[in-house]
Parts: C-alpha cells; structure tokens; sequence
C-alpha cells in the first residue's frame, strides 16, 4: 500500500485554481500511489469564512477527481453541522468517486479563533483501505496524544495527519508526527501546505513526511514542491505490537 503526499503551495482563495492544480498534480503522480492525500483545506487556504468555495459543491469536486484518476484522493471541505457552525472534515474518496470515510475535525485551534468558524467533530474514525487499516486527524489533533492512543486500541496501522502548519513551528511539526508513530508503533503520515498567506502574514512550513513504527522519517517533502511518497509496512507495524504489547499495558 503506497501512499503519496501532494506537497504543493496553496492557492489562497480560488477553489478554481486550486482544483486545477489538484488535477494536474494527480495526472502527474496518480500512478505512484494507491492514494493521494492532499492538505487541510487545500481548495481555500486555511480559510474559516471562504464561502462560496465551502460545502457539497467542494465535496463533490474532490469526488469527481478521485474518479477521472482512478485513485483514492483524501480531501477536504467545510461540512455543514446538524446545527450552528460547520465542521472542518477531512474526506476520503474512492477511485470509483465513493466516499469511503469523512472524518471532523475534534481540537479545534483556539489560539487562531478557529472555534467562531467551525464546530468540533463528535468522534474519531478509522477506515480499511488497501489491506490497511487507517485512522484520521487534522493539524491540532496532532498534539493530543489520546487521540492517536484510541486508533492504536482499534487497530489502526497507519494514521493520516492533514495540516496547514505555520513554519514557525515546524520543529513541533516533525517532533509530533514521529512521535506519534514512535509511541504507537504505527505509521503516521503528515501532509502539510506551503506558502505564504497574504492575510495572516504566516508562511506554511511544508515538510510533508511519512514516519515509520520506530518513529522514523523515510520519507519527507522538504520546503519545496513536490511528491512524498512511501509504502506502508502493515507486517512491520503487526510485528512490532505483537513485540511490544503495548495495548496490554494501559493503566488508565
């Protein structure tokens, strides 16, 4: 099972443009990997308030590439709620243009506001995919370690972390993935955007990795764009639990 993080510069505020480069990107580097995984909220930049680009209208566009290319494409787009804000959700679509699984978003960042603009996600979601079994989470979520814990307890061999991380803290960003995988002995796979935002003044950091069971990285993207990929050593991750037992020893 590969997969292939699409490590490219955000383009702030023109969904158009952004499915542009989506389907470029996915016409150069489909065939490398069973899936393509691209930032958090890449169709508009880190943007709360990016109506009209937000709901079913993106859902669908991602959908609609994950099928011309015939490849799983993880996603994003603003979900309406039941009630009151809508909801920061990563979407994973299936080569057929299916979806396969939508996870929202649980930490929001308080720090940069991100809770006037978007409600929590209820729930962690895990999927199967390829012979692996995958857990989700976004940007923040990355510092909560319970999280990560509850995927190693269900199973899951490899997590994907979708971002948009300021450069200014982007030793946290690679310290936090290895750790994730190091302390759980799974794949973690970190897709992040690049760039500069004009109306924030933040530089997003890019280095898109994928982090092995030992907490090491074997692949990463660097700071410029371009393709991270990897293949997921599920017989490793397995072999490795079975060592360790790590489920056996929670106290709490």
């Amino acid at each position: 099972m590969r997969v292939c993080c699409a490590q490219l510069t955000q383009v702030w505020d023109d969904a158009d443009a952004a499915f542009l480069k989506a389907d470029t990107f996915l016409s150069e580097n489909a065939g490398k990997a069973d899936m393509v995984m691209f930032s958090e909220q890449f169709a508009t930049g880190w943007r709360p308030n990016a109506s009209p680009f937000s709901g079913e209208g993106v859902k669908n566009l991602w959908l609609a590439l994950a099928a011309k290319h015939k490849v799983c494409v993880v996603g994003s787009y603003q979900k309406a709620a039941a009630e009151g804000l809508p909801q920061n959700t990563m979407l994973v679509c299936g080569p057929a243009g299916e979806v396969v699984a939508e996870y929202s978003k649980m930490h929001l960042f308080v720090p940069g506001k991100e809770d006037r603009s978007f409600s929590p996600g209820a729930e962690p979601v895990t999927f199967e995919y390829g012979g692996v079994k995958f857990g989700c989470a976004i940007c923040f979520d990355l510092r909560f370690p319970e999280l990560f814990r509850e995927y190693l307890k269900t199973g899951c061999e490899c997590v994907l972390v979708q971002a948009a991380w300021p450069a200014a803290r982007v030793a946290d960003w690679e310290l936090l993935l290895r750790a994730r995988a190091l302390e759980n002995r799974g794949f973690v796979i970190g897709v992040a955007c690049m760039g500069y935002d004009p109306a924030s003044g933040t530089d997003y950091c890019g280095r898109s990795m994928v982090c092995d069971y030992e907490g090491r990285v074997v692949s990463d993207g660097g700071v410029f764009e371009g393709v991270c990929v990897s293949e997921v050593d599920v017989d490793g991750v397995r072999e490795m639990r079975r060592a360790w037992g790590l489920c056996s020893h929670d106290c709490f």
